[in-house]
C-alpha cells in the first residue's frame, strides 16, 4: 500500500485543518501558492515542501521572519513525519503525519468523527465552527463559509480564511450558493480547468480557482443552508463525494438537533422566568408604593432644597423600577386583547402629540399620514407598543436631525401601521436579537423587554410583526394586524373644524 501523508496546519488562534498531501506544494500569502496563508507574518512566498525519493524536504524561500524546524531557523532540511515546522515564529505550525490506512477505512473514520457531533452538548456558534473545519480537513479545501436559512434569508454564520469583503473574494460563488440551497443540486467541481463554463467567467481567472464544493444542508427535504469551500488548487485526493454528501447530512442533524435543544431551553427558561416574575413582583410594586408615598410625603413637608432634590431622585428611581416591573408582568403574562373599536387617526395622533416637544427638542420632525380606519384593538395595551416604538425612534434620531415618519393603510386582509425613522440603524447581527427578552441595544438603561413586549402584545391581537433596520440608514418597524369584523354605526368627529360624520362600518 503506498504510503499517505497529511499537512496539518495550525494557525496562532488555535484554529487547525488537515490537507491530504502527495506531492510538492509551496505555501505563501500570495494566490498563486498551492496553499494561501493569510497571516501578515507570512511572505508571499514563504516556504515549498518537496518529496523526493520517498523523503520530505522543507525549504525556506529567503523569508524575512524565517522558518524554524527543532527551534532552529532553516535553509533546506530534510522533514520528518511527526516533527513541526513552525513559520514566522509561530504564525503557522505544520506537522507532518504518515497515514497507513486504506480509503475506505479513511472514510469511515471521517464518518464517525462527524456523528461524534451528534453527542456534544455545545451551543449552536460553536458547533457551526466544529462542523465547517470538520468539512474544510475531510475535503481537503482552504477556504469556506456556511450559511444558514434565517428569517426566510440566506446568512452566513462562520466562514474560515476569507476577508471581510466576502463577495468581492467570491463573486461567482454567492450566486452558485443560492441556486444550489434553491435547487438542492450540488456543485462539485475538483479541477476548474476542466469545466469550459466555468473558465469563461472572469471571476473565476481573478480568484484562480482550482476546486469548489459546494453543497445543501438538507434535513427529511427540509432546506436548513449550504456549505461552501473552495481552494486555489485542484484536491490531488479528493474525498468520497457519496461519503463527503453523508458527512455533510451529518452536520445537518447536528445543526438542527442543537438549533430546537436551544429554542427549547429558551422557552423553558422564559416559562421559568415568567412564573417567577408573577410570584414577586406584585410584592415588589407593593413596595415601591410605599416608598414612593414616604418620598412624597418627604419633599412636600421640607423646604430644604437639597432634601427636595433627593426626594426626587428616588421618585425618578422609583418611577423606573415600577416601568420595569409592568414591563416583566406584561411579559410573564398572556393576555386575550379586551378589544375596543377605534378610529386609528385619532388613537395614533394622540399617542404622538405628547412627543412633538421632545421631538422638536431634538430636531426631529414628526409626520403622520392616514386616512380615517376603523379597527379594533385592545388601547390601553396597544398604546404601550406604539410608546415603545416611537421612543426607540426619538433615541434612533439624537444628534441626528430627520424626521419620524408614522402611516397606517388598509391593506389586503387587514390593516398595516408603519414607523420609519432616519436614525442610526442597527447592525444586521444585533436585528437578529432585537426581539429576544432582556436584550438591550444603545440604551444604557434599557430593560431588555421594550421589543419583546412589543412583539408579544402584537401576536396577541394576531398581528405580526417585521423589522427592517440598515445601520446609517434607519429603521422602519411594520405591524401588519388582521381584519375583525365591525359592525354598528359609527360618529367620526373633527375636533379642529367641529363637524361630524356619521358612518356604518361597511363604508370603511
Amino acid at each position: 500500500m503506498a504510503q499517505r501523508y497529511q499537512l496539518l496546519i495550525r494557525d496562532r488562534h488555535g484554529f487547525e485543518r488537515s490537507i491530504p498531501l502527495s506531492r510538492s506544494v509551496t505555501l505563501g500569502r500570495q494566490s498563486l501558492c498551492d496553499l494561501v496563508l493569510s497571516d501578515s507574518m507570512i511572505s508571499r512566498n514563504h516556504v515549498r515542501l518537496e518529496l523526493r525519493d520517498d523523503i520530505w524536504w522543507a525549504e525556506d524561500l529567503q523569508t524575512t521572519h524565517g522558518t524554524f524546524y527543532k527551534d532552529q531557523q532553516i535553509g533546506r532540511v530534510p522533514w520528518e513525519p511527526g516533527t513541526p515546522l513552525r513559520l514566522a515564529d509561530g504564525a503557522y505550525t505544520l506537522t507532518l503525519e504518515s497515514q497507513d490506512q486504506s480509503s475506505s477505512e479513511l472514510h469511515l473514520q471521517a464518518i464517525l468523527e462527524t456523528a461524534q457531533l451528534l453527542a456534544k452538548e455545545v451551543d449552536l456558534e460553536d458547533l457551526l465552527e466544529q462542523s465547517l473545519d470538520k468539512l474544510l480537513a475531510i475535503s481537503g479545501t482552504d477556504r469556506g463559509f456556511l450559511m444558514l436559512l434565517e428569517d426566510g434569508e440566506l446568512a452566513i454564520r462562520v466562514q474560515r480564511n476569507l476577508g471581510q469583503e466576502l463577495e468581492g473574494e467570491i463573486q461567482l460563488s454567492l450566486s452558485s450558493v443560492h441556486k444550489v440551497f434553491e435547487t438542492g443540486d450540488p456543485i462539485w467541481i475538483l479541477n476548474v480547468a476542466e469545466d469550459q463554463h466555468l473558465m469563461s467567467q472572469k471571476s473565476i481567472h481573478r480568484l484562480e480557482l482550482k476546486t469548489i464544493l459546494c453543497l445543501p444542508l438538507l434535513l427529511q427535504g427540509q432546506r436548513l443552508g449550504v456549505v461552501y469551500l473552495d481552494s486555489r488548487r485542484p484536491i490531488t485526493e479528493p474525498p468520497d463525494r457519496e461519503t463527503f454528501e453523508a458527512i455533510v447530512a451529518l452536520c445537518a442533524i447536528a445543526i438542527e438537533r442543537t438549533r430546537l435543544s436551544e429554542e427549547n431551553l429558551r422557552s423553558h427558561v422564559l416559562a421559568t422566568v415568567g412564573q417567577v416574575a408573577s410570584s414577586i413582583v406584585h410584592d415588589f410594586k407593593n413596595g415601591l408604593f410605599v416608598l414612593r408615598g414616604h418620598a412624597d410625603l418627604l419633599e412636600l413637608s421640607t423646604e430644604d432644597h437639597k432634601i427636595r432634590h433627593h426626594c426626587r431622585k428616588i421618585l425618578e428611581c422609583v418611577d423606573r423600577l415600577t416601568h420595569l416591573s409592568q414591563d416583566v408582568l406584561d411579559f410573564a403574562k398572556v393576555r386575550e386583547p379586551n378589544r375596543e373599536t377605534v378610529d386609528l387617526r385619532g388613537f395614533l395622533e394622540g399617542i404622538l402629540e405628547p412627543m412633538v416637544p421632545r421631538a422638536a427638542e431634538l430636531g426631529v420632525q414628526l409626520r403622520t399620514e392616514g386616512s380615517t380606519c376603523l379597527v379594533k384593538i385592545d388601547p390601553s395595551r396597544f398604546t404601550r407598543v406604539m410608546e415603545n416604538i416611537m421612543t426607540n425612534a426619538l433615541d434612533a434620531t439624537i444628534d441626528m436631525e430627520g424626521e419620524v415618519h408614522v402611516s397606517w393603510v388598509p391593506v389586503t386582509g387587514g390593516i398595516q401601521i408603519r414607523v420609519r425613522d432616519r436614525g442610526r440603524g442597527i447592525p444586521r447581527k444585533v436585528v437578529k436579537r432585537i426581539f429576544e427578552p432582556f436584550f438591550s441595544y444603545g440604551k444604557k438603561k434599557g430593560t431588555g423587554l421594550g421589543m419583546a413586549t412589543v412583539k408579544k402584545i402584537v401576536e396577541e391581537h394576531g398581528g405580526t410583526l417585521e423589522f427592517i433596520s440598515e445601520e446609517g440608514k434607519g429603521t422602519e418597524v411594520i405591524i401588519t394586524l388582521p381584519d375583525h369584523p365591525i359592525t354598528g354605526t359609527f360618529k367620526i368627529s373633527d375636533e379642529s373644524t367641529g363637524n361630524h360624520q356619521v358612518l356604518q362600518a361597511g363604508d370603511l
